[in-house]
């Protein structure tokens, strides 16, 4: 064999052990590292469901004793930007990984995995969205049916939908993110929610620059919903909701820091 055979032929294997890793997202998965129920589509609880992340290394042994797990989430311009990171441990002679992760937020994520060498190995994309039930229900077409309906701002979501941190106000120094947390104490009667971002105008009384605009899907049934928004100026913010028929229901108010 000369010389070009042999780098061709070693081209070719380096790319076949680069396809052989594969990531999966499961339910469940068998002794033997074989997975169970996968799909990538996901449906989640509003207070979060776990899924495992699943990789195979197609019989072979990791090299290493830890693996480093990062999580990218698609943003509204498109880009996957940086979410989350797990260093996983390997036990010996493991040809398998399955880690149980909880998502939380609904959107377009994407994992991979980096060895201790720094070198990037399988990946794949997944997506996250509210279970829907498609209740068949009346979306109220009158704002009194929110007249007691409360936004909260909070610095995280405990299991159950709890919010955990509530603030009034939010520094960029610490976090650009924060949940917005919507709680209506009875059905909320709409499948998808509104959200038009309003901003003071160097310091004028009213909100009057608008921001922009946000949907999410929700299952009408539920009596609250959350979601995550992220803020990159400081300002005096307002965050009007409304239902699928664009009936007002809230509004909530941010002062937001550098």
């Amino acid at each position: 064999m000369n010389t070009l055979s042999k780098i061709a032929l070693l081209l070719l294997l380096s790319v076949s052990v680069s396809f052989a890793q594969q990531v999966y997202f499961t339910s469940s998965f068998t002794e033997d590292g074989e997975p169970i129920g996968a799909k990538n589509v996901w449906d989640i609880k509003p207070w979060g469901s776990f899924v495992y992340v699943f990789m195979d290394n197609e019989g072979e042994r990791f090299s290493g004793s830890i693996l480093y797990m990062f999580v990218d989430k698609m943003e509204m311009d498109s880009t996957y930007e940086p979410f989350d990171s797990k260093a996983i441990n390997i036990p010996y002679n493991q040809r398998w990984i399955a880690y149980n992760y909880k998502f939380t937020i609904p959107g377009e994520y994407e994992f991979y995995f980096i060895d201790k060498n720094e070198n990037r190995l399988a990946g794949e994309r997944v997506t996250i969205q509210y279970e829907n039930t498609n209740y068949s229900v009346s979306t109220p077409s009158s704002s009194s049916y929110y007249e007691n309906c409360k936004v909260l701002f909070c610095e995280k979501i405990l299991v159950g939908g709890d919010p955990l941190g509530v603030k009034t106000g939010l520094s960029l120094s610490q976090s650009n993110k924060i949940f917005v947390v919507l709680n209506n104490y009875k059905s909320l009667k709409t499948g998808k929610l509104l959200i038009d971002v309003w901003r003071k105008k160097n310091r004028a009384f009213d909100y009057d620059d608008y921001m922009y605009s946000k949907k999410f899907r929700l299952n009408p049934d539920w009596p609250d919903a959350f979601f995550e928004f992220t803020f990159e100026e400081p300002g005096d913010y307002k965050l009007s909701i409304y239902n699928e028929n664009e009936v007002y229901i809230k509004s909530g108010y941010l002062k937001v820091y550098q």
